[in-house]
């Protein structure tokens, strides 16, 4: 099928219950690469689309670690497992607003913050509303027109590309080929 992007399918993560409680759910979801922007550093990261986690989810750790800015929750929320159990991330206490860039639409988005195992970032419903994401989901596809996905901070620089000429001339190594003898 053309135009799609293959991804793979595994387990979801997170479902929202209630007002203030969170549980894991064992939802079927896709996997995709993102890219994110902070005023400080750039990285990629593969992110968990899960159509049945009703919030946008961030590791704490990854956040510090790309200097995002991290606000407190006026009240914590609770985390459990879809079994009903405590989960072991605890309340969550943290969020971070981030500019998503799917395709060409930008919005601001909330992300919480907690601990996701082995998952940096969770994408739920409210991406797939702000987006409205063309998925085929038997085949675990997402539309190109809708890439890439970027996540920004509104402090972070726009990529400037050096021209060719300027990159000789700094003397900057774009190749790794042994110098001539």
């Amino acid at each position: 099928m053309r135009g799609f992007c293959r991804s793979l399918i595994r387990p979801a993560l997170i479902r929202w219950y209630q007002d203030k409680d969170v549980f894991i759910s064992a939802r079927k979801s896709m996997t995709l690469r993102i890219y994110l922007h902070s005023k400080s550093k750039r990285a990629e990261t593969i992110t968990l689309l899960n159509s049945g986690a009703t919030k946008n989810f961030m590791s704490l750790d990854y956040a510090k670690h790309l200097h995002l800015p991290i606000k407190m929750l006026k009240e914590p929320r609770r985390l459990f497992n879809v079994n009903r159990t405590p989960n072991r991330a605890e309340d969550l206490k943290y969020y971070t607003d981030l500019g998503t860039r799917t395709g060409t639409q930008t919005k601001i988005l909330h992300y919480f913050l907690s601990n996701l195992g082995n998952s940096r970032v969770i994408l739920g419903y409210p991406w797939f509303t702000a987006a409205q994401p063309k998925i085929d989901w038997a085949q675990g596809w997402i539309a190109h027109d809708q890439l890439p996905i970027v996540l920004r901070t509104n402090d972070a620089a726009k990529a400037q590309f050096l021209p060719h000429q300027l990159i000789a001339r700094c003397g900057i190594v774009t190749s790794q080929k042994a110098p001539p003898q």
